[in-house]
């Protein structure tokens, strides 16, 4: 829904945010593509480096469809508000 919103206008793009150590261990580049996959699936993203980003976390928004981050996530929701695991997902990036 967010996509609908004027929320376009700050992130035109999904990203997928990563810690700068992080994106230095696994050799990524701030602008470049990264492949994102979990045992449920794969997206692939543009690499945005940040300190907002806790070490050994990313972040990513679920704004696009064709990004097909909805895919990383399992069919487990919250029972209360249906939201998806996503905050608890593993992932494995590949550049």
């Amino acid at each position: 829904m967010t996509r609908r919103t004027d929320n376009l206008r700050l992130d035109p793009v999904d990203h997928l945010d990563i810690h700068p150590d992080d994106a230095a261990r696994l050799r990524l580049q701030d602008g470049r593509p990264v492949t994102v996959e979990s045992r449920h699936g794969q997206a692939r993203l543009t690499v945005r480096i940040t300190t907002q980003t806790s070490p050994g976390q990313v972040f990513c928004a679920f704004h696009f469809p064709k990004s097909g981050v909805n895919a990383l996530t399992s069919n487990h929701a919250d029972t209360v508000t249906s939201c998806p695991e996503y905050k608890v997902t593993a992932v494995r990036l590949l550049p």
